[in-house]
């Protein structure tokens, strides 16, 4: 008897019931559905993420420190519509929100102090310091013009003038009656004045006067007498000096009495607004310095005054009010979303003003806030992957939600820019950040940082499925008509609606489920929109239309392939058995498009101590996941065979014309079934691809991509030529998410095309070879003849084999 000879009817398997009839494939959405469900209402909210709603929920309405979000999910479900959607409701009100305000500070002009007031009275206090700088400019101009004012000051510099003429005329009376005079020194030189001899009515130098004592002109006694009464009287000149400023300190400060004493009641006045509004706080004690400031520098507020302070800015600008946050016009809780959050953007900066720029500005007033201090009091949205490769950012965000305070401090520059010395007050902020990021980022960051754990306390999961329920399937077209009407788009009707829905389980790969991820339901009417053609309404055609045309888009390395099978490049068979070869299926994922198709895996065995040999890897072009498949299967012949003997095997498996990296364990039961029929040299067949992982246990497991396998072969032996007998082997488990194309469909209806559900190992030996699997009896022996009975006849004969060799 042949390997697979089926003539004994004992031996004979029966497949029927492993066959999947249409019924049970049958996948469709039809437009009666959607009409018993459609309420026609545009009103969408969000759906299918109960788990996230609740975690936001949860932490917008704690305040304490710690319970910020780290918001995890596939892009495209809905997180930041969510999000904005909770936070909207869970509006904290607009009470607690403060305006920042950046002042001049007058102890310490490298210092730019930050405040916070109440919401609006930022732009209040900006401006009332405007007016009352115009204010103070009337009220000096008034003071100028007063008559008393102006007699008291021609007074007080009248009486210093004349006690200065006074002393000078006396000097310079007994510098005569001695023979000197007084020189004063030209402006470019140094000093304020000499002393000179008087000599024939005319001043001469001492080298004049030492050539003349020199030349006889003058006696000895004569200079010497010279000599003495110069450096007393220059003595007594530094004396007068020293006196008239004095003097003039005196002057000046009487003068300054007198301006303030004139102006008291002009600054009382022009101040009274502001004291009246600030009571008490920071602004009030700003008021209070600034008026002690104002009473100083009165000069600042005539026309004629001086063009810099002592800090060389434009002196009026100190009393300036830089205003950093105004939520004067703010009428909810701020959401600020930040996609660039580079230490400026996120934490504010200094503004340098450009050396050419005619402009300029105090300190102070080049602060500017980042987006952390305008979300302060509401909530700050970032996304992982922007936030984390910016350390300095990381560090100083988690530094801010630890201790409640934030610092702005300038950019770092390859050159020192003006004001790069100027430091900012700390400012306190309260905000709560949500950072929406992979579940595996959250995970990594969770273990590896503590202050993640203390300030991410609480996580957000979104999913990217939910259930397929009427109602959830009724908010899939609320959210249809949502789209058409917030785009302008023509609408859908509902064979249409039904298709989208199609789509979404399609995407969901299971039948009773939905995708979650809005984005890619959005494009898809997008693109139907377009491809809608004459009709006024998106139809079914149009829809499909758009999904033929996305496939086509991103089809061309499956094109390639098919073309290399078709040439016979590939080698593929789809006709007729063979001994140790089989077509298992592979998804091919490009991220935004997959596609099944069938790859060959073919099994050597021979007696020998080494095991199983996985090509892939000894090669480098094993994933570990494929590895660890290849380790179950050694785990697997064991448990099943090699009982009574030791396994003695030496056996490779090789994915044929594969070059590139191999992982995952889908194959592992192409695997195995390849190396049993190498074992036993019996001969499976190559019209049926097979896919499904399997444990120890021979239990085969279900696998992802099922649909995109299926269709795969399926298109592989439509071109290659159908015969009737064609199929694939699939885990039982992966009945549910079976979402064929019609195609497909239509060919398992008609007898073309067939679908094999097993649970174990041994159903997919019966439905390969046609011949029965086999259980061990009663003397722990499988029944002669049977697949399991030949496999571990010829283990037994090779662990024989092994044991005369020595082995």
């Amino acid at each position: 008897m042949s390997r697979n000879d089926l003539s004994d009817p004992r031996l004979h398997a029966d497949n029927s019931a492993r066959r999947l009839n249409a019924e049970s494939i049958r996948f469709g959405i039809g437009a009666e559905e959607i009409s018993a469900i459609d309420s026609e209402s545009p009103h969408f909210t969000v759906i299918g993420q109960p788990r996230a709603m609740r975690a936001l929920n949860l932490a917008v309405r704690i305040p304490a420190k710690g319970y910020n979000v780290f918001a995890t999910g596939a892009h495209g479900t809905g997180k930041r519509t969510a999000i904005t959607s909770v936070l909207r409701e869970y509006d904290r009100g607009i009470d607690q929100l403060r305006d920042y305000v950046a002042l001049y500070s007058f102890e310490r002009p490298d210092l730019a102090r930050v405040i916070d007031l109440p919401r609006g009275e930022g732009r209040v206090l900006r401006e009332m310091l405007g007016e009352l700088v115009e204010t103070m400019k009337h009220v000096v101009r008034e003071l100028l013009e007063k008559q008393h004012f102006r007699s008291e000051k021609d007074r007080i510099l009248l009486t210093t003038e004349g006690w200065e003429n006074q002393i000078v005329t006396d000097f310079e009376r007994r510098l005569a009656d001695d023979g000197f005079t007084v020189v004063h020194a030209h402006e470019d030189e140094e000093g304020r004045a000499d002393i000179l001899p008087v000599i024939d009515g005319e001043a001469v130098s001492f080298d004049e006067l030492q050539r003349m004592l020199t030349s006889g002109e003058i006696d000895e006694p004569t200079w010497n007498r010279m000599r003495e009464l110069y450096y007393r009287y220059l003595d007594e000149l530094k004396t007068i000096y020293q006196k008239l400023d004095l003097n003039r300190e005196d002057m000046e400060r009487s003068l300054d009495e007198l301006t303030v004493a004139a102006a008291k009641p002009g600054i009382d006045q022009a101040f009274v607004p502001l004291q009246e509004r600030f009571t008490s706080g920071p602004a009030a004690d700003h008021i209070e310095r600034l008026r002690g400031d104002v009473q100083q520098h009165l000069d600042y507020f005539l026309p004629d005054g001086p063009e810099k302070d002592e800090d060389g800015s434009p002196p009026l600008s100190r009393y300036r009010v830089n205003l950093l946050v105004d939520h004067s016009e703010t009428a909810h809780a701020p959401i600020v979303f930040e996609r660039n959050p580079d230490y400026p953007t996120l934490f504010g900066t200094h503004e340098p003003v450009p050396e050419e720029s005619s402009e300029h500005r105090s300190g102070f007033m080049t602060v500017r806030a980042g987006s952390l201090l305008r979300a302060s009091g509401g909530y700050l949205v970032l996304r992982a992957e922007d936030i984390l490769p910016q350390d300095e950012s990381w560090n100083a965000l988690k530094r801010t939600l630890q201790y409640g305070v934030t610092e702005i401090r300038p950019a770092p520059m390859p050159f020192p820019q003006p004001g790069a010395g100027l430091k900012v007050d700390n400012i306190p902020v309260d905000v709560k950040v949500i950072i929406t990021g992979s579940e595996y980022i959250y995970e990594l960051l969770y273990a590896g940082d503590e202050e993640v754990q203390q300030l991410f306390k609480i996580p957000a999961e979104f999913d990217s499925v939910m259930p397929r329920t009427e109602e959830t399937l009724a908010q899939y077209v609320h959210f249809m008509r949502f789209i058409t009407r917030e785009e302008r788009l023509a609408e859908l009707d509902r064979d249409a609606m039904a298709a989208v829905a199609e789509y979404g389980v399609r995407l969901s790969e299971f039948r009773d489920k939905l995708t979650t991820r809005f984005s890619m339901i959005a494009d898809l009417i997008r693109e139907a929109h377009l491809f809608r053609g004459e009709n006024e309404r998106i139809t079914r055609q149009a829809v499909e239309r758009a999904i033929d045309e996305r496939r086509f888009l991103f089809s061309l390395p499956e094109e390639k392939i098919d073309e290399q099978i078709v040439s016979g490049e590939l080698l593929i068979e789809i006709t007729g058995r063979a001994v140790g070869r089989i077509n298992g299926l592979a998804v091919i994922d490009r991220g935004y498009y997959s596609f099944g198709r069938p790859l060959v895996i073919t099994a050597c065995a021979a007696p020998g101590e080494d095991g199983i040999i996985n090509i892939e890897r000894e090669s480098g072009l094993s994933g570990e996941i494929h590895d660890k498949g290849v380790y179950i299967i050694a785990g697997f012949l064991r448990s099943t065979y090699a009982r009574r003997f030791p396994l003695a095997l030496e056996a490779s498996i090789a994915f044929e014309q594969s070059y590139i990296e191999v992982d995952g364990d889908s194959a592992s039961s192409s695997e195995v079934f390849a190396l049993l029929s190498s074992i036993s040299e019996l001969a499976l067949r190559q019209d049926i691809a097979v896919t499904g992982s399997i444990n120890q246990m021979g239990e085969i497991q279900s696998v992802g991509g099922i649909s995109e396998k299926i269709e795969g072969f399926y298109e592989v032996c439509r071109k290659l030529g159908i015969t009737g007998d064609q199929g694939v082997l699939i885990p039982a488990g992966n009945r549910a998410n079976l979402i064929l194309s019609r195609e497909v469909q239509r060919a398992v209806n008609s007898g073309e095309f067939h679908i094999y559900a097993v649970s174990r190992v041994d159903e997919g030996m019966e439905v390969l070879t046609g011949l029965v699997a086999g259980e061990r009896g009663s003397d722990r022996r499988y029944p002669k003849g049977t697949i399991n009975a030949r496999i571990e006849a010829s283990l037994e004969e090779m662990a024989r084999r092994m044991k005369q060799m020595g082995g």
